[in-house]
């Protein structure tokens, strides 16, 4: 019967699944930044997802399930930890890729040489699913670790880049924990793990939407390895550096929504490459962050000014450049210590 509590778990489940496959496909045909870690994340999503729909059709169809497909998920399941770990370690420890990293995917590639004799009967309900959560728990413990240590202590993440990694370690961490929580605690029936796990997806479709150019920037090395080759004593760094500043000063293209590097380095006639470089090594700041700063400057000057109360914080925002309110928000409160509306406030007062 429709709309039972069996209908919407099913429902929820398929569509935690269907976002995944939306997530991962979106990554695996990114062009820009870190291409490793951006696979790697799709190769997650698109497992994890696939282990969803597994549990949807169990839940559906129980131990009548066909075998291959169980073991297709299982296998799914224990390949997710290693996934999420070299994401960690390519995104956040900024490590190259090692073959030797590959000795993880040895027991999924085992599950799946024996997706047609694996039975639940004989082997999963015999200490394999047992095996399989302790495995990916161990995973997950480590993958805590790696988020801390990368992320947390070394305190390098703006903050789009924080948003985006505290979504991914509360979704993939009510994956592990909400099967744990079945199998080896009883707190939850089997049905409730992928639903948790569905209603958690939402936060990081979000952040993927609202982290997308923090999180699709080339890491640390690979931006070092590109601009290596420029020979700072044959640049006129000094000349180069008071044009770009003079003319964003002077000429204020950060209040053009969607202002372009592109563009900016047409305007002024310098390269592209040769901008960023001078903004990495010299100012230790990136174009759009360059830019924001900017913008933030000019909305507090629009907020301070009498001529300006009639506007919205929302047409202030515009007015300084910012194509979304939400964005100018963060940025205004990272730079002035104030929300744009508290600031306006404190001004009048």
């Amino acid at each position: 019967m429709l709309f039972t509590a069996e209908f919407w778990t099913l429902a929820i489940s398929l569509t935690g699944g269907i976002q995944c496959l939306i997530l991962g496909s979106s990554f695996i045909f990114l062009k820009k930044g870190d291409l490793l870690a951006h696979r790697l994340f799709a190769i997650l999503m698109l497992l994890v997802g696939l282990r969803l729909f597994k549990s949807a059709w169990y839940i559906e169809t129980g131990d009548t399930m066909p075998l291959l497909w169980i073991n297709i998920g299982f296998a799914a399941h224990l390949a997710s930890g290693p996934l999420w770990m070299l994401y960690l370690h390519t995104t956040l420890g900024k490590r190259t890729f090692r073959w030797q990293w590959l000795i993880h995917f040895l027991l999924p590639a085992l599950v799946l040489a024996g997706a047609n004799q694996l039975s639940l009967e004989d082997f999963w309900y015999r200490g394999g699913y047992y095996s399989l959560l302790t495995i990916s728990l161990g995973y997950w413990v480590y993958a805590l670790y790696l988020f801390w240590s990368y992320g947390l202590r070394e305190q390098k993440l703006n903050t789009g880049q924080k948003r985006w990694f505290y979504s991914l370690t509360l979704v993939m961490s009510c994956f592990f924990v909400a099967y744990v929580a079945n199998y080896f605690l009883g707190l939850l029936p089997y049905s409730q793990a992928p639903v948790i796990y569905a209603v958690a997806l939402f936060p990081l479709s979000v952040s993927a939407w609202r982290s997308y150019e923090e999180i699709t920037h080339k890491s640390d090395g690979v931006e070092k390895k590109k601009y290596q080759n420029l020979k700072a004593a044959s640049v006129p760094v000094e000349v180069h550096q008071q044009k770009i500043l003079s003319y964003i000063q002077d000429e204020r293209p950060f209040l053009k929504g969607g202002y372009s590097l592109k563009e900016f380095s047409k305007d002024i006639e310098i390269p592209a490459h040769l901008i960023s470089w001078i903004l990495n090594q010299h100012l230790q700041t990136n174009f759009s962050t360059l830019l924001n700063q900017h913008r933030v400057d000019h909305a507090a000057q629009l907020l301070r000014d009498s001529r300006y109360d009639h506007y919205s914080i929302s047409g202030v925002a515009l007015e300084a450049g910012f194509n979304s309110v939400s964005v100018f928000n963060q940025h205004f409160k990272k730079q002035m210590g104030l929300t744009p509306s508290a600031f306006r406030k404190r001004g009048t007062a």
